[in-house]
This record gives C-alpha cells, structure tokens and sequence, in this order.
C-alpha cells in the first residue's frame, strides 16, 4: 500500500472517529451517569424519591384516559374514570362500570353495572352485592325512592328490602340521572390525586430511561446507536493506535 492512500485512509479514519465520538457524546454520558446513580441508588435515595410527573405516568400507562363523570352525594363525591371508581379521589375496588350512588339511612350505596356496595357513614363497606345477590345484570342505574332502594335492570324496576338482602318487580315515579361529567376543578383535583398515588419510583424511571424503555423505539434506537458507535469507536481507535505505533 502506498504512503498517500495509508495517509488518506488514516485521515478519513480520524475524520469517523471524531465525528462519530462528538455525536456519541451525550448519549454516552447519560449512559454513564446514568449507570452511576443506577449503581449508587440507596446512596442516592432513589428508591424513596417519587416521580408523578404527566408525562412520565403517560409512558407507564397509569392515567386514565376518557372522559371522568361523577356525582356528589352529601358532602361526598363519586367519581367514574376509563372503569376505575372513586370515593373522595380514594380508589375504590368495586368491579364495573359506575352507573350510579344514592344515600339511604346514612349509608351510601354505589353501584356499578355489575355490583352494588353500601358504604356506612366512614367510607367502609358493610354489605357488597354481587350477581348473585342483584336483579339481571347489567345494573343500568340506582335511585331511592320512599326510603327503599330501586335499580333498574332488564328493562325493569326492581325495589329492594330494607336490609338488601332481597329484591321484588316494582314500579317508581323516581327520575333516574345519568352520571354527569366532571367539571375542570374536580377533574383536575382527581387527576392530581391519581398522579400522586400512581407516582413511580425515580430508580425505577432512570433504569428504564438508561435503557432506552421509557422512550419506546427513539430510546431504544439511541441506546443501541449510542452502543454501536462505541463498538465503532473503540474499532477505530485501535487502528489509529496500531498505525502510528507502526
């Protein structure tokens, strides 16, 4: 090989790795401070530090999505969420979608197309009525009418006992409301509630980050791009050095 093709080609191999390591750079160095703060996290107190930023909560799947609806009994509110119901911005584990909540002797009944809860005066549940305990599912909404509790379900009334243990066909002159949507303060105060409950933990959010995850394909992308240009570089760099020890 020639003295002027042997320069050429080690110009236009410094040319690559200059080029290559400045736009490597930055990937690089999330990469490793990164990984430092990864391997230092107790340290760092990572694992206790929470992250309830939109965005990021968005990546994770933890907000909800749709249109909330509600309805404030008393001084109590119950809230509907893409399926997810709410008491007071407390998640609340009852099965379905909310359809509607009554009060009845001090007690709050919620119920969902497929459930029916009585809540006593604290919140707690006292009484949770499942399909076997209900009329024809779907449950399509509830109302109180004479201190009685009507659901109306298979194009029927149905009027319940005193106790909710059983239920009869009646009739009702009650107008049943459909739920009504949140206006922007609730909305805002229950999506804020979310986020601080459904917050992830930072170490959790820098590992997925350092691995490309939390970015979907463009992280992915970077973080392998970032690693090939090392590969690249690390190749370049030791013929560059074979050369000039020639």
């Amino acid at each position: 090989m020639s003295e002027p093709t042997s320069r050429r080609r080690r110009h236009h191999a410094r040319k690559w790795h200059r080029w290559l390591g400045l736009i490597a750079a930055l990937p690089l160095l999330w990469l490793s401070l990164s990984g430092i703060l990864l391997n230092h996290a107790e340290f760092f107190g990572l694992n206790d530090c929470q992250v309830s930023a939109g965005w990021v909560l968005k990546r994770y799947h933890q907000l909800p999505e749709g249109e909330p609806r509600g309805i404030t009994i008393g001084d109590r509110k119950v809230a509907s969420w893409d399926g997810l119901t709410f008491l007071d911005k407390e998640f609340l584990e009852i099965p379905g979608q909310l359809v509607g909540a009554v009060a009845l002797k001090n007690q709050l009944i919620i119920a969902t197309d497929e459930r029916i809860a009585i809540l006593d005066g604290t919140g707690e549940m006292v009484l949770d009525l499942d399909e076997l305990s209900l009329p024809p599912l779907p449950i399509e909404t509830v109302t109180v009418d004479k201190e009685r509790l009507f659901v109306f379900s298979g194009k029927s009334f149905w009027r319940f006992s005193e106790d909710f243990l059983s239920f009869e066909e009646a009739s009702t002159h009650k107008v049943f409301k459909s739920l009504p949507l949140l206006d922007d303060a609730d909305r805002e105060s229950l999506s804020n509630a979310i986020m601080t409950r459904r917050a992830m933990p930072l170490s959790r959010v820098i590992l997925d980050a350092h691995s490309g995850k939390l970015f979907g394909w463009p992280g992915w992308l970077l973080t392998d791009l970032a690693a090939a240009s090392v590969i690249v570089l690390t190749i370049l760099g030791l013929g560059l050095f074979k050369k000039r020890q020639a």
